[in-house]
């Protein structure tokens, strides 16, 4: 007779258990730090996006829109920049009167390449609107005077991403020239002052501008330039405030600022 052999009954570990619960709340807690990560990643490309893709697109919208202006308005008889200087004109200066589109294009001597022979330069639209601002332009505050007329015309622009065209506003010095080229001439502006200010104090682009020493009569003719501060904040604007020196016709070739 064959007896069958039964195996004995496994028993359970004995020990203590854990609360209840515990596995759904480990779950969660997972899933958390899941949400966490990716929230992490994507801010992480945003900043990538914000910081290097959108310069790219801007300074590919700013090259073109230069060259389109420069085709649209091929002064008659000027040198090409970089030989030959005019005169200085004191009387009757120009003004460039609001519109839409481009306006003029700014020139900054003293942010041109160091040895490479590049020039600064960027295109002026018409209006402060982000269309304008973030396609790497410059900006005219369309409440503000007109450039070249008397009062204070005023130009907003990034410091940071989509082309960062005020980058180094914060290197400019007293007496630098802001030079603003237009169809027919070129404006000649000089730095005079600087402030950090509150975004609130709009008072900096009153006709008279609120620095020590600004015309106050009405008369003076201002350009100036605001954009945000610190770098990489946007809790203050630094502000510069440049006065209209002289100008120069294209037809008599390069101002003395830019040669």
């Amino acid at each position: 007779m064959t007896q069958t052999l039964e195996r004995p009954a496994r028993r359970r570990a004995s020990g203590p258990r854990g609360p209840r619960g515990a596995r759904p709340r480990s779950r969660v807690l997972t899933w958390v730090g899941r949400l966490l990560l990716t929230a992490g990643v994507l801010i992480g490309l945003y900043g990538v996006y914000e910081l290097f893709v959108t310069d790219v697109i801007a300074e590919s919208e700013r090259t073109e829109i230069a060259e389109e202006w420069r085709t649209d308005h091929e002064p008659i008889g000027h040198e090409p920049i970089g030989t030959g200087g005019g005169t200085e004109h004191r009387e009757d200066f120009p003004v460039l009167e609001g519109g839409s589109g481009t306006l003029g294009m700014l020139h900054v001597p003293r942010w041109n390449g160091d040895g490479s022979g590049d020039r600064y330069e960027v295109p002026i639209g018409a209006g402060s609107g982000d269309d304008v601002l973030d396609s790497g332009q410059l900006g005219h505050y369309s409440k503000t005077q007109p450039i070249g007329g008397e009062g204070n015309a005023g130009l907003s622009g990034h410091r940071t991403t989509h082309g960062k065209p005020l980058r180094e506003v914060h290197h400019l010095q007293d007496g630098d020239a802001l030079v603003v080229e237009s169809e027919d001439a070129w404006l000649v502006y000089r730095v005079v002052a600087r402030d950090i200010v509150k975004p609130h104090q709009s008072e900096v682009l009153d006709p008279i501008p609120p620095f020590e020493g600004a015309d106050q009569t009405g008369t003076g003719r201002y350009l100036t330039l605001t954009t945000c501060d610190p770098i990489f904040g946007i809790t203050d604007r630094y502000i510069i405030w440049a006065e209209a020196d002289y100008w120069t016709p294209k037809s008599e070739g390069l101002p003395p600022a830019l040669t």
